[in-house]
């Protein structure tokens, strides 16, 4: 019964406390993510003022190559990753639709398929590709593309060595997934997911510029966000503490309680005598 009484008192205190600590967590992970959206899409906005190349359309086509299975924010940090190493946006949204072949055909995540195939394409990394059944060996994929263009292996300078790897993975992929193509459906789900995850930031948009001005003034003022958390602590305390009262009233009055204060009277009497 003893037990019982603890344990009746200590989880709803604990849960209580851990509810709302992992909603203050949930919320700031939430704004985080929606900053950082912001970041990206003015990112993009400066990258077509100074190039000329909209990173927003090609993402809607990478999108779309996905068969609308990628969020905006994953699709467009492949495009800017694929773009920075020279990648032209056919050869993006060819990988586009090779992961979403490849997802179809091992029962894999789409965008962690994609992640793999943009990485291990764009950075030469045969580990990533190893799960998606492509094997990639630099060497030969090296002498394929120099003969391709007329050249030896040697001759090849970093961005054609780069273009082999991309090649031979493409090439790879083709020959194993590209029989999938429209023949087996996508998950719905994953649309919906990424349909999903797409309005919230966009929703999330209008929210973020008030959120990064408290953030702000936090930052600079520190002595007032350690004033709010103190606020949130108490509050948090005060929602806690009365179960560990109630539990302590109750260890007062079980035979714990009263055999503990036996103990204490008796040493009280001892020391009383020896006096």
């Amino acid at each position: 019964k003893m037990a019982q009484g603890i344990t009746g008192g200590l989880v709803p205190a604990y849960a209580t406390l851990a509810a709302n600590i992992f909603a203050i967590g949930a919320a700031f992970r939430f704004l985080q993510s929606a900053a950082d959206f912001r970041i990206l899409t003015q990112g993009q906005a400066e990258y077509a003022t100074r190039t000329g190349q909209s990173l927003s359309i090609m993402t809607r086509q990478l999108q779309a190559a996905t068969d609308g299975q990628l969020a905006f924010a994953d699709a467009a940090q492949s495009v800017a990753i694929g773009t920075a190493a020279g990648r032209s946006i056919k050869q993006i949204n060819e990988l586009g639709v090779v992961a979403k072949n490849a997802s179809l055909m091992l029962g894999r995540d789409l965008t962690d398929s994609f992640n793999r195939l943009v990485r291990g394409a764009v950075k030469a990394e045969p580990e990533l590709l190893d799960e998606l059944g492509i094997i990639l060996r630099l060497e030969t994929a090296s002498e394929k593309y120099a003969i391709s263009i007329g050249k030896t292996k040697d001759q090849l300078n970093i961005f054609e060595k780069s273009q082999a790897v991309l090649n031979e993975v493409l090439t790879q992929s083709e020959e194993k997934y590209g029989a999938v193509g429209d023949a087996v459906p996508v998950n719905q789900f994953n649309k919906l997911i990424a349909t999903f995850i797409d309005l919230k930031d966009k929703a999330m948009e209008f929210i973020t510029p008030i959120a990064e001005v408290l953030a702000g003034f936090f930052t600079e003022n520190i002595k007032s966000a350690v004033a709010v958390l103190a606020i949130f602590a108490s509050t948090l305390l005060k929602s806690v503490l009365p179960a560990f009262d109630e539990l302590s009233a109750k260890i007062d009055n079980s035979r714990i309680g009263k055999f503990a204060a036996g103990i204490g009277d008796s040493f009280g009497s001892m020391k009383g005598s020896a006096a």
